[in-house]
């Protein structure tokens, strides 16, 4: 059924929302020896702080958390009808599924709203910064985009810029955390946990599961494993040549001499825009949010500590951080309120700039 929490949503509807909780089949990858989404920090499990913001949040309709289902049950007693538990099925992409075709099925007799063409949110269970504003604020900022492309996109990736990213790096008596960006000639920027798709108009979303198993940059391992993958895929030779060069840009940054300067001019957004559309076969968009929360989750047990250590202090920076004036219902953006509303306006005009581009080299 299509809801509207507020007299007016960034859609036409509120959104349905997954959240991956899913236990790495891999031992070493958990934390403390337990799947990330029941690691507790200030007295709450990670995938109930993740659902409470979601439910507060005025853009989200129904809630669906896949991951081991017994024990989401027993660690999340007296959940509303609108939280839905899935049983895990394996890896990230058959857990995204499980969870998409859940969300298809209790829309499937909604009059005049397509299962293929309505959005869904999707995030992980360890972003314990995440709030209700920092969601809604990213949803309206997608449907923004999605509006000024003149198309549904396919898929639209949350990305946070080096600005919001520094008021978390450690201080000289105080923890921190400080991981590689993508060097970008607009910005540095590092991908923020959270995404709205619509999964059906991706012909390519089998790549998901190669892109996220080797999406840990800074180990050239894994950026020869994924540059060899693009291969068989559309634009697959320019992917593979990105994905290079990207990282060369990354290990010449601190210097910053004459070919980092040539590398990270060539490292537009608009070309990454049209790689990306290319190999996962549907239009892609980036969506710069200034809530630099969304990129920290619980990457290693270091992580989890200083989490833990500077919660507190993370939190009141992200109850902090001002949102632009976009409103719900096609309300115009506001003028922005301070540095990081950039963020959005900065999206949108890179859209704009290059719809033509996009729209000749990509299979919808």
């Amino acid at each position: 059924m299509i809801t509207s929490h507020d007299q007016g949503n960034a859609y036409p509807y509120s959104i349905d929302a997954l959240v991956l909780a899913g236990t790495h089949q891999n031992p070493g990858r958990l934390i403390a020896g337990r799947n990330k989404a029941f690691l507790e920090i200030d007295g709450q499990i990670l995938i109930r702080r993740v659902v409470d913001a979601l439910r507060q949040a005025k853009e989200i309709d129904q809630i669906y958390v896949v991951g081991p289902a017994a024990e989401l049950l027993a660690e999340m007693p007296g959940l509303s009808a609108d939280v839905h538990i899935i049983d895990q099925r394996g890896k990230m992409l058959a857990n995204c599924w499980a969870g998409i075709e859940a969300s298809e099925d209790f829309h499937r007799n909604d009059p005049g709203v397509p299962v293929a063409e309505r959005p869904m949110l999707v995030t992980v269970c360890d972003i314990p910064l995440v709030t209700s504003i920092a969601v809604d604020d990213f949803v309206r900022r997608s449907a923004k985009v999605d509006a000024h492309s003149g198309f549904a996109n396919g898929m639209l990736v949350g990305v946070v810029d080096e600005s919001v990213l520094t008021p978390f790096y450690p201080l000289a008596d105080k923890p921190g955390i400080k991981r590689p960006y993508v060097e970008t000639a607009e910005g540095r920027l590092r991908l923020a946990n959270i995404y709205v798709g619509r999964p059906r108009k991706l012909t390519g979303y089998d790549f998901l599961q190669t892109g996220f198993s080797h999406r840990k940059a800074e180990d050239w391992r894994n950026v020869f494993k994924l540059a060899w993958s693009f291969f068989k895929r559309p634009q697959g030779w320019q992917a593979a040549w990105m994905t290079g060069r990207l990282q060369l840009t990354l290990m010449t940054a601190k210097k910053k001499g004459r070919f980092y300067r040539y590398l990270k001019r060539g490292n537009t957004e608009a070309r990454l825009e049209k790689l990306i559309s290319g190999v996962l076969g549907g239009p892609v968009s980036v969506v710069i949010t200034p809530f630099g929360g969304l990129s920290l989750d619980v990457d290693d047990e270091e992580d989890f500590r200083i989490l833990n250590t500077r919660f507190k202090d993370w939190m009141a920076i992200t109850e902090a951080t001002k949102t632009t004036g976009i409103q719900s219902s096609g309300a115009d953006i506001g003028q922005p309120s301070n540095h990081n509303d950039n963020a959005g306006q900065k999206a949108i005009k890179m859209t704009e700039s290059n719809n033509k581009k996009k729209n000749g080299s990509v299979d919808r």
